[in-house]
C-alpha cells in the first residue's frame, strides 16, 4: 500500500463529479483498455509516465476496483490505506471515503487522476518516475530501502507484462490487445530488411519508448509498420537487447526518412475482399468419425457475448478464449454454460488477464476440452494449418487484427486471435474472427500476412 505524506488539496474549481464511463461498481474489474485513455489524459495533465502509472495499478490491485482490500486498510485501484495516503486523497478530492470494511468505494476516474498528480510531483521532485514509484509506497524516509527497490522491480516487471515490446492499447477504439508472450521469439519475415538509411542520432528522453520513437518517425512520413521502424532502429543499435527497456539519456542511431524502401513489407495495391459463402459451399465433406462441421462453429463477440450482463469482464484481451469457446460450442463443450460463462471459464484455465493468452494458454484449454493441442510458430505456416483442417481439426491462429481484411490497417498493429474453422471450395480459410463479424473467409495469403504481422511472428494451433 502507499505511504507517502499528504499533497496539496484539489482546487475547488475541480471538484466536479467524475465521468461515469468507467465502471463505477464495488470491486469492478477494470482492464488497462479501459483505464488507459484517462491514464494518458492525466499523466499528460501532471507530468507522469502513463506506463509507471498502470504498472502501480496493476501491483496494488491487479485493476480490481476494490472497496476493501484483504488486508482490510487498503482501498480502491491504488491501494489507498486508511494509515497512509487515503487521507490525502480524501483532503484532495473532497471525497469522504471512510475507513476499513466500511469504506465507500471510490470512483476510479478519480483515483487514476490523484495517481497521476502525485507520481507526477514526485517525479520532478526527484527527476525519475521509478524514485516516485518508490515513495508512493514507502514515504521519503524509507524509498531507497530493499522493499523500495523490490517494489520499484515489481513495477518494472508489470510494465514489461502491460506493454509486450512497448506496445501501447489502442487509442482509436476498442480493438484487441496483445495476445501474445511477452518472451516470445521476434517477429520473422519472409525477406530480410532493407538496409536502413542513417537518420541521425537522437538522445533518449525520459518517458520514451521504441513505439513512440516509431510514431514519430511514422509521423514525419516513414513508411511501414511499427514493428518495422522498430526493427530497423533495433538492428542500428545493437546495444538494445531488450526493446523493452532503453534508458534516458542514451543515445540512439535512427533511420532515415527515405520512403518505402524502409519497410520490410509492401502490402500490394489491392487485397482481395473476404468471400461471404453459404455454410453449404464453406465446408468440405466431413470425413472419419470424431472430425467436426465447420459450419456448426458459431461467431460468438469477445466484447459482448451472450450473458455479457452477468460479470463479464476483460472483453478487449478476450480474443483467445473467445476463439477457443466457439470451437467449443462446435466440440459440444460447455453446455449450460452462457457464452460469456464459457469466455471465463477458458480464460481462467489459459491464464488469461489483463494483457490476453499466451499460446500455452491457448493449448491448456483445448486440454480442458479433451482435445490435443500443436503448435506451429513463430510465422506463418499456412499448408500446414490447411492439412490439419482436411483432418477435421480447427486451428486458431495468432496475427495482427489490423492485417486482417476488412479491417485492414498498415499503419497500426495489435495481438489478435481467431478461429478457423474449415476450408472453402476454393481453398480459403473459413474464419471466425472474434471481434468483427464481418470477417467470413480469407485467402492463404490474407491467413499469412495476418500472422506475420503479429509484433511477435505470429502462431498457429491445431485442435483436435
Amino acid at each position: 500500500m502507499s505511504r507517502i505524506g499528504a499533497v496539496t488539496s484539489r482546487p475547488q474549481s475541480q471538484q466536479a463529479a467524475p465521468v461515469q464511463s468507467l465502471p463505477q461498481g464495488r470491486d469492478a474489474q477494470l482492464s488497462l483498455e479501459q483505464l488507459w485513455p484517462y491514464l494518458q489524459k492525466y499523466a499528460e495533465k501532471y507530468g507522469a509516465d502513463p506506463k509507471i502509472l498502470a504498472g502501480i495499478i496493476a501491483q496494488e490491485s491487479g485493476f480490481k476496483n476494490y472497496g476493501v482490500h484483504q488486508d482490510g486498510t487498503g482501498h480502491g485501484l491504488i491501494g489507498l490505506d486508511d494509515n497512509g495516503l487515503l487521507p490525502s486523497f480524501e483532503q484532495w478530492s473532497g471525497v469522504d471515503v471512510g475507513r476499513g470494511s466500511g469504506a465507500r468505494t471510490i470512483p476510479p476516474e478519480l483515483q487514476v487522476e490523484f495517481l497521476a498528480k502525485t507520481i507526477g510531483e514526485l517525479t520532478r521532485t526527484h527527476g525519475d518516475g521509478f524514485a516516485a514509484a518508490r515513495e508512493w509506497h514507502r514515504g521519503r524516509g524509507a524509498m531507497n530501502d530493499s522493499a523500495g527497490y523490490n517494489y520499484q522491480k515489481l513495477i518494472q516487471g508489470h510494465i514489461a507484462e502491460l506493454f509486450p515490446n512497448g506496445q501501447t492499447p489502442s487509442a482509436d477504439g476498442p480493438v484487441p490487445d496483445n495476445d501474445v508472450p511477452s518472451q516470445a521469439p521476434p517477429r520473422p519475415d519472409d525477406a530480410p530488411a532493407s538496409q536502413p538509411v542513417d537518420g541521425g542520432s537522437y538522445r533518449i528522453q525520459s518517458g520514451d519508448t521504441l513505439w513512440g520513437i516509431a510514431s514519430r518517425l511514422k509521423a514525419q512520413g516513414m513508411q511501414g509498420s511499427h514493428w518495422d521502424i522498430i526493427n530497423q532502429i533495433v538492428s542500428m543499435n545493437p546495444q538494445i537487447k531488450d526493446p523493452n527497456l532503453i534508458y534516458a539519456g542514451d543515445t540512439l542511431k535512427l533511420p532515415g526518412v527515405a520512403g518505402a524502401a524502409q519497410s520490410t513489407y509492401s502490402p500490394p495495391a489491392q487485397l482481395p475482399d473476404p468471400v461471404d459463402l453459404s455454410p453449404a459451399q464453406q465446408v468440405e465433406e466431413v470425413g472419419d468419425r470424431g472430425q467436426v462441421d465447420g459450419s456448426q462453429v458459431p461467431f460468438i463477440s469477445q466484447y459482448r457475448p451472450a450473458g455479457a450482463e452477468r460479470g463479464y469482464s476483460n472483453g478487449p484481451a478476450n480474443c483467445g478464449p473467445t476463439s477457443m469457446a466457439m470451437l467449443a460450442r462446435a466440440f459440444g463443450y460447455g453446455a449450460g454454460m452462457t457464452d460469456a460463462e464459457l469466455i471465463n471459464h477458458l480464460g481462467r484455465i489459459g491464464g488469461t488477464g489483463a494483457n490476453g493468452t499466451g499460446v500455452n494458454g491457448i493449448a491448456a484449454m483445448a486440454q480442458a476440452m479433451g482435445k490435443g493441442a500443436e503448435t506451429r510458430g513463430p510465422g506463418p505456416q499456412v499448408e500446414w494449418m490447411a492439412e490439419q483442417l482436411r483432418a477435421g481439426k480447427m486451428v486458431v491462429a495468432n496475427g495482427d487484427y489490423f492485417a486482417m481484411p476488412p479491417h485492414q490497417n498498415e499503419s497500426r498493429t495489435s495481438g489478435h486471435y481467431v478461429a478457423v474453422a474449415g476450408l472453402d471450395a476454393q481453398g480459403n480459410f473459413i474464419v471466425r474472427d472474434p471481434a468483427d463479424q464481418n470477417v467470413r473467409t480469407v485467402t492463404p495469403e490474407q491467413m499469412a500476412h495476418f500472422i506475420r504481422s503479429n509484433p511477435n511472428g505470429g502462431y498457429q494451433v491445431a485442435i483436435g
